[in-house]
């Protein structure tokens, strides 16, 4: 396998390291490149080397490539980890569909039982007609993200009922009738799991980290990758293991492409690593060889847009004058026609998005991540950025008061934008949203735009 200087300088790092690693700058070979100079350059038992990734399929990708080297090492998610470390086969473990269950239940209980509760809801939903209904409604919908997030949010960050309730009591109008449904929320669902020993994920972290001692697990080298999507609960349990083990740390990730926040994942971590290893090391992969350096130039002034985020100027030797096609008004059957079929990929804001397309190659963009095809269609752009009515209360569990989900946004479509090696098909009906006239504005030679009228298209 051939590497780039920036990548070998990572895999001959000593010391604990940040790596931050763009779209197509191939993250990925430089783990398997680690795993590799430290078990055959350093003689380091495979046994001690972890390594960690966030979903099931990363850890699988990670483990056959690995194989192909005869350099296979524990290869686990934080959860199987956190597993390993409880070996404990008495809590049931329930997944996130838990807590929405609970939310609809406890939202059934004030339209259904409860009058006066009734009456509260009704005019916090701005008098809408209470039926059953209303549980497809898009306010409800969003009211139930936005309650589902923060309790992610507040769990990743090990937060408890006292210190929500300080939330509460800070708050007013609009935010205090919201967080009194999440204290509540928050409330039923603890005492839920414990009524049956359950755990979800995030105390499956909290608990193992409390477990590791002095030879609880045998790792000198732990190596993380998506590190852009830890929390503070994980970072916690990586901490505990470097301390204890005296081990050294490899991180990777990409600051531009944290896209998880839902889930409880916190960017800060990422950008301020150095406040929890003072030590660390800070290197950047420097080329992509995914994108062309055209669309490389756009993706990257649009990212900068987010006042947080780290500059890293990556480099291509790929060149292709229009990288982005804006298709307005097309239907997807229209745009189909015109452009090459053999290495596809469509996808979209959410899963709605994509839902009544017949193709095997579709994802939504979060599920994208990490992937790429020649071609790229990216349906219905007019949603993004997705607006949500209840932004401001997450500002409660922010560490500043920064527009933090307008950022997350912003690079989400930053990922869309560089999952093509070749073109991107950015569909939209007028008017057009405020991300693409951006691009439009800032790199409109590099952007073909088409509209489709009847009958033809200019």
């Amino acid at each position: 396998m051939q590497y780039d200087d920036s990548q070998i300088r990572a895999i001959k790092e000593e010391n604990n390291c940040l790596l931050i690693a763009g779209a197509g700058s191939g993250k990925t070979a430089t783990i398997i490149g680690k795993v590799r100079y430290l078990i055959e350059e350093k003689k380091i038992d495979k046994g001690k080397i972890l390594l960690l990734s966030f979903t099931n399929e990363a850890v699988n990708s990670l483990k056959e490539k690995l194989a192909t080297y005869d350099c296979v090492v524990d290869t686990l998610t934080f959860h199987k980890l956190s597993m390993r470390i409880l070996n404990n086969g008495h809590a049931q473990i329930i997944d996130d569909d838990y807590l929405e269950y609970i939310i609809d239940e406890y939202f059934k209980s004030y339209i259904f039982y409860d009058s006066k509760r009734r009456k509260e809801w009704a005019n916090y939903l701005y008098k809408i007609n209470i039926n059953d209904a209303i549980f497809k409604s898009k306010i409800y919908l969003e009211t139930k993200k936005t309650i589902y997030t923060f309790i992610k949010l507040a769990k990743g960050k090990n937060l408890s009922y006292r210190e929500l309730y300080a939330f509460y009591k800070k708050s007013f109008f609009r935010d205090y009738t919201l967080l009194k449904y999440i204290l509540d929320i928050f409330l039923i669902y603890k005492n839920e799991l414990e009524s049956f020993n359950g755990v979800d994920f995030d105390d499956l972290i909290i608990e193992a980290t409390k477990e590791v001692t002095d030879g609880t697990l045998p790792y000198k080298y732990v190596i993380i990758d998506e590190f852009q999507d830890t929390s503070k609960i994980r970072l916690d349990l990586i901490l505990k293991i470097l301390k204890v083990n005296r081990a050294r740390g490899f991180f990777v990730g990409d600051d531009w492409q944290s896209i998880y926040r839902f889930s409880g994942c916190n960017i800060n971590i990422f950008l301020n690593i150095a406040g929890y290893i003072p030590d660390i090391k800070i290197l950047k992969l420097q080329y992509t060889y995914r994108n062309s350096q055209e669309l490389c130039d756009i993706c990257e002034r649009f990212i900068l847009k987010n006042k947080y985020q780290l500059k890293k100027d990556i480099k291509s030797t790929k060149h292709i004058d229009k990288p982005i096609y804006i298709m307005i008004n097309y239907s997807l059957p229209d745009l189909l026609r015109q452009i090459d079929n053999e290495d596809l990929m469509i996808i979209g804001r959410t899963n709605e998005d994509i839902a009544h397309i017949d193709f095997p190659h579709k994802l939504t963009i979060h599920r994208a991540k990490g992937l790429e095809a020649k071609n790229v269609i990216l349906v219905n752009s007019q949603n993004i950025p997705h607006k949500c009515s209840n932004n401001r209360i997450f500002r409660f569990l922010e560490d500043n008061k920064r527009h933090i989900i307008d950022d997350e946004e912003r690079r989400l479509f930053y990922v869309a934008l560089t999952r093509c090696q070749e073109h991107i098909y950015i569909m939209t009906t007028e008017p057009l949203s405020p991300f693409l006239k951006e691009i439009i504005r800032d790199g409109r030679q590099r952007i073909a735009i088409k509209k489709y009228h009847r009958g033809t298209s200019s």
